[in-house]
């Protein structure tokens, strides 16, 4: 099994932190019952059609300096609602040869409906963005 350093991801734009909390602890229990390397974690308020976002950027830096190579979120909207900013970040991880890994929904699926699964699979010369499936509890 590919020893995995995640950095652990929380975003909300609602205004109630104890919930934000509470995503990013889920997120790190998981990782944890996983048996995954938590590097760091971050959180933010901010909507998920923003771009500009310091947490994201943080993190999309700890990967491109490889000291990280996963990214562990609930589910895939964590990151972006806006599909071409979602896009961009998951074109990234997989430059990067970084790894999506959801603890709520299935990866998979997730990109099916949105599309990005072909779009993702048809870059030639590039690595497949690799997943690991939601797993029952």
């Amino acid at each position: 099994m590919k020893e995995y350093r995640i950095w652990a991801f929380a975003r909300s734009a609602a205004p109630n932190l104890p919930a934000l909390e509470e995503q990013l602890a889920d997120v790190m229990r998981e990782a944890d019952r996983r048996g995954y390397i938590i590097v760091n974690s971050c959180m933010e308020q901010k909507y998920g059609t923003e771009f500009w976002r310091p947490a994201l950027f943080a993190m999309l830096t700890a990967v491109q300096q490889g000291r990280v190579n996963a990214i562990m979120v609930q589910s895939l909207d964590r990151l972006s609602h806006d599909i071409t900013t979602l896009y961009r970040i998951l074109r990234f991880l997989q430059n990067c040869g970084a790894v999506l890994i959801t603890t709520e929904t299935n990866l998979q699926y997730e990109l099916y409906l949105t599309g990005l699964d072909a779009r993702l699979l048809r870059r030639h010369n590039r690595k497949p963005i690799y997943y690991v499936e939601c797993e029952e509890r």
